[in-house]
Parts: structure tokens; C-alpha cells; sequence
């Protein structure tokens, strides 16, 4: 097989598919799928006179010309010229001249930035002497799909947050935290990154109670940093929970929710409620192995009610990391077990909500979403007015 590579300017490629010259739709080609947003990132791309991939293209025995590579690019291209797409002019990093642009389209362009589009070269690479089945197995090889996690992506944006998380991991690593015979798992697809990083960021808005998704996380990525209390704040709840796990007897697993969570305790805890136990940690999950047995049948109801707590920490320990719900009901699970077993000072009433766990008969999952929902508990995450 020949490969021959050329550049074309936009405006060439666009008259040769609308000529019927360049065939979008060869019969192993998907439709057009993308969607809105990416087509306006691909013209924000070109506005910029950035790189774009190159588009492959295979000359048939007939002379026909399909694109083997490239099609929704190509297509997205087309509308494009056809005035079929709006310029988006607020897709990240700002930039003050497209910004100018947002709105509209190729037919509305300054002749300047028209000229300039139109010019844009794209990099064609040409197919020819080819075996029968080499066009296809190239398209199968530039088309094996690896999707990448949101950490992955955001490791691409080279801000100042992400190089503080990425020497904060470093350093949680180096303390024998961020270890897979710690904490269960491995920093696979960047693991540890994404739960240090939502932890800064709850850190560093200071609530529980605002849904932290990946475009909250990637908003600091791209043009925020934390602040020195905050990294300073999260080291500190490493090496708190480190002591906490090398206390252990057996080791513990965690997941990405449920880490998250004892960090984010271990950070705002001693501030508001004093010394964290040294075995609280262990306690705890000595109680929930003893559920999962079914062990605790002779345990009284106090304490078959408080255990009810932990199985709560368990339901929820499943769900999504970002889920608001979830995030309070294991964080004030925690405490509640703090305060009940070892005695640490209550919070926000949380005596009171104990002492219902012990004389109301309705389901603690109620009752705890009640008092969550009742007190606004996660908001403000510190409270340093609290410590006693």
C-alpha cells in the first residue's frame, strides 16, 4: 500500500465534496454522529489555527475518491461553510477574538476571518497500490476505540491545580497512603488524582452540599489553583488517615467514594470536633465485618439501631462519588459512629438525632436524611467556632 500525504485548504476540500468528488459515505463508514458541541469544538479548533488529525483518503480502481478516515470531521467541516453551524465562542481556554465571533456563522464572518478559515490547510493522506482488505484494516487500526477517563482527560490541561494534585498524590504515595496494599486499589487511569482532586475542591468551596462533577473539577484544571490551606489541609487528612489505616489489624478496601470520604473527614473533624480516636477507622470497620457476617444478632436494639448507621455507610457506599446524597450520608455516618462509640463532641445537634436513633422506630435512613436536610449538614464544611 502507497500512502501519499499532501495539505489541502479548507476551502478546496469543501468544493471537491460538494462537487461530488469526495464521497463522505463509503459503506463502512457510521453516519454523521457528532453531535453539536463537538462540531463547534472542531471550528473553535480552526478559528484558532490549530493542528487538526490528518484525513485519510482511498482512490478507488475507478478513480472514485472515499474518505477512509475523517468523515465527521470532513462533514462538520462542510456544515461548517454551509453556515449550518453556530460558532460557540465561549468553549475554554477564552479567547477575547472568538469570543467577538460567538453567534455566528460562516456567512456572517468578517472577510478577514473568512479568508483566514478558508486557507485553513488540512493534512490529506492519499491511499493507493493497496491490497484488497489494507484500507480496511488500516481504518479498523486508527479506529480501535480507548476511551479516556475524565482524570485522563484532565491531565492534558497543564494548570497550575493539576500540577498541585499531581504533586500531592506524590507526596500522599511517599507517606504510604496512596498504595494499593492501603487503600484496595491501584492509581489505574489516575485513580488517586481524581479523588484528591475532588477533595480539594470540596475543600476549597467548603461545602459537601454542591454537586462536584467532572466539569467543576476540570473548571479548576483550566484556570483556577488551590490554595495553600487547602493542599496544606488535605496533606494533613493523608497522613491522619494513613495513621488510622496502619492501625489496623486486617486491611481495608476502599473505593474511590468511600476514600474520598474518610479524607474529607480526616481534614474537617479534628477542626470541629477535636482529636480524631486512633482507632476509629478500625472500629469501624470491624462493625461493618461484623454485619456483613450477620453477627450481630445479640447486640441489643441500641446498638442493633447504631449498627443501622453503618449498614447506611454500606448502601451508599456504592453510589457515585459525586452524588450529593450519598457524599453527606457516609460523611455523617463517620461522625455519628465517632460520636457514639468513642465519645467525640456532637455537632450540629447530632446528640439529639442519636438519641431519636434510640427512641423512634422509624428507619434510621429516614431519620438521617431528615437531620441532614433539617441542620444543612456539610455546609459550611468547618465550622471552627464548633471546637470546644
Amino acid at each position: 500500500m502507497k500512502l501519499e500525504k499532501s495539505d489541502l485548504q479548507l476551502e478546496t476540500i469543501v468544493s471537491r465534496i460538494n462537487a461530488g468528488e469526495l464521497d463522505l459515505q463509503p459503506n463502512f463508514q457510521r453516519g454523521e454522529i457528532w453531535d453539536t458541541k463537538r462540531r463547534q469544538r472542531l471550528v473553535d479548533t480552526i478559528l484558532r489555527d490549530w493542528y487538526i488529525p490528518a484525513i485519510h483518503i482511498v482512490i478507488e480502481a475507478d478513480g472514485n475518491e472515499v474518505v477512509l478516515d475523517g468523515q465527521q470531521r470532513l462533514a462538520a467541516i462542510r456544515d461548517f461553510f454551509a453556515s449550518g453551524v453556530v460558532i460557540d465562542g465561549k468553549t475554554e481556554p477564552e479567547n477575547a477574538e472568538i469570543k467577538a465571533l460567538g453567534g455566528m456563522r460562516y456567512r456572517n464572518l468578517p472577510d478577514r476571518v473568512r479568508r483566514a478559515v478558508n486557507r485553513f490547510v488540512l493534512p490529506i493522506i492519499t491511499l493507493t497500490e493497496y491490497q484488497p482488505q489494507e484500507p480496511n484494516e488500516l481504518f479498523f487500526r486508527l479506529n480501535q476505540s480507548y476511551n479516556l477517563t475524565p482524570p485522563e482527560k484532565r491531565n492534558a490541561l497543564h494548570g497550575e491545580a493539576r500540577n498541585q494534585v499531581k504533586k500531592l498524590v506524590k507526596e500522599l504515595i511517599e507517606i504510604d497512603l496512596l498504595k494499593p496494599e492501603k487503600v484496595g486499589f491501584t492509581n489505574g487511569r489516575l485513580a488517586y488524582d481524581d479523588i484528591v482532586a475532588r477533595t480539594c475542591v470540596a475543600v476549597e468551596m467548603g461545602t459537601l452540599r454542591r454537586h462536584i462533577n467532572n466539569t467543576v473539577v476540570e473548571q479548576y484544571y483550566r484556570d483556577q489553583a488551590f490554595s495553600e490551606s487547602t493542599i496544606t489541609g488535605v496533606r494533613a487528612a493523608g497522613e491522619a488517615l494513613r495513621n488510622q489505616i496502619d492501625s489496623l489489624e486486617t486491611r481495608v478496601k476502599f473505593n474511590k467514594g468511600t476514600l474520598q470520604t474518610w479524607l474529607i473527614y480526616c481534614y474537617w473533624a479534628p477542626l470541629n470536633t477535636g482529636p480524631l480516636p486512633p482507632d476509629l477507622l478500625g472500629r469501624f470497620e470491624f462493625e461493618r465485618a461484623r454485619l456483613k457476617r450477620g453477627e450481630v444478632d445479640d447486640d441489643g436494639p441500641d446498638k442493633r439501631r447504631l449498627l443501622d448507621l453503618v449498614s447506611l455507610y454500606d448502601d451508599r457506599a456504592s453510589y457515585r462519588v459525586t452524588d450529593v446524597s450519598s457524599v453527606l450520608a457516609r460523611d455523617v455516618v463517620v461522625h455519628l459512629f465517632s460520636q457514639a462509640f468513642f465519645g467525640t463532641p456532637g455537632r450540629r445537634g447530632s446528640d439529639d438525632l442519636l438519641g431519636l436513633l434510640r427512641s423512634d422506630s422509624r428507619p434510621v435512613q429516614a431519620l438521617v436524611f431528615d437531620y441532614v436536610d433539617s441542620v444543612q449538614w456539610g455546609d459550611p464544611l468547618v465550622e471552627i467556632m464548633d471546637v470546644p
